[in-house]
Formats: C-alpha cells, structure tokens, sequence
C-alpha cells in the first residue's frame, strides 16, 4: 500500500513537453509520480526569491560521495545549503549528472525543430519573472532517467526503470520554487513514447 507523507494540498498532472512549477514552504514535500511508466523529469528549484542559489547536482554529488541518490539523501545548493530531502523512493535510480536536452540538440540528433526542456524551463523561468540566465545547467535533476556509467567508460542512456505509479518524495529543506519540464525526447530516454507525470504538494 502506498504511504502518503502527510495530508495533500495540491495535485497537478503535467504533460510531455509542458512546464510546471510550485512552491513549497520549508517541511512541505513534493510527490512526483510516473502516471504510465518510463517518464523523465527535467527538475529544478531555487530558493524562494533569490534564484542565484539553486539546486546543484555536482556540489551534491561530491558532498554524498557518489553519483546516485537514495532515499535518507538530502540534496544540497550550490552554496552547500540543505534545499530537500529524499524521504521514498520507488525507483532509486536517476541521473544527477546535470544538463537538458534542447532545440539545438533536436536538431542536432535530426529529431525536429521543436523545443527540448532547458527551452522549456526558460519559459517556465520566465512566467515567473525570472529572467531565464539565471537556468543553470547543474542544477537540473533528471527525475527518472536511467543513465548507465558503464565499467569501459561508456555513458550510455536506457530505458528508465520507473512503472506506472512510482514515485520519488521530496521534503523540502528551505522554502523554494521548483520548476519542471516533462521531457519530450524520444525513445530510449522516455521508454516507448513520453507521457505525463503527477506533482502531488503535502503538509506535514
């Protein structure tokens, strides 16, 4: 039976190469659920008010001494602050390397000419009055993504892991501003064919 973290506020389902965004206050935690399964996430925060601090994968990384997450891990900002904590997780394996796919990298890869999430996430950046340079590359966890390190050096992208109904919680550390976009890149990064993915707000 699926744990609830507290009485819920807010749900929001978003769809493939859409934004969304949310604030949460200090204890609050964020549900992201994979309504089909094999959906990716591009998501970021910064603290409520004051972009230049935001989440930072690789001050993370070197704070946890390893590349993947797992439930009990708080994640840090790029100066260091306590900004979530993950208390579940269904999954456990997702790609904290940083970075997005974009318009130039549809094109590159001769996808199309459509927006990829950093595009995305600008515009969400924007509706928010934030002006879209403050968007940082390592800040970006990909929610979902199954990214192999492979022993020969290879950084190979497979199929995420995630089913219908799993989830990720995250507790926030400070009061912030997340921001998504679900990823609408193709096979093998989004499974068969991207779908949508739920944002569920709980109080303690």
């Amino acid at each position: 039976m699926t744990q609830t973290p507290g009485r819920l506020v807010k749900s929001e389902t978003i769809q493939p190469h859409h934004y969304g965004f949310g604030t949460l206050r200090k204890g609050q935690t964020l549900r992201i659920v994979d309504v089909e399964g094999q959906q990716v996430a591009d998501f970021v925060s910064i603290r409520l008010n004051e972009p230049t601090e935001y989440l930072d994968c690789v001050y993370t990384n070197w704070l946890l001494n390893r590349w993947r997450w797992h439930a009990g891990d708080t994640i840090y900002t790029n100066l260091m602050n306590p900004m979530w904590t993950i208390t579940a997780d269904t999954v456990d394996d997702h790609y904290t390397g940083g970075g997005f796919c974009s318009r130039v990298a549809r094109r590159l890869f001769q996808i199309d000419d459509r927006k990829g999430c950093r595009d995305t996430l600008e515009d969400a950046f924007e509706a928010n009055g934030i002006p879209k340079v403050h968007l940082q590359s390592v800040s970006c966890f990909n929610v979902f993504m199954n990214v192999g390190y492979d022993p020969d050096g290879s950084w190979v992208l497979r199929e995420p892991k995630s089913k219908a109904g799993d989830y990720i919680d995250l507790r926030a550390e400070m009061d912030l501003l997340w921001l998504v976009s679900v990823c609408y890149w193709p096979q093998v990064v989004n499974g068969n064919k991207p779908t949508p993915l739920r944002f569920e707000t709980y109080d303690a």
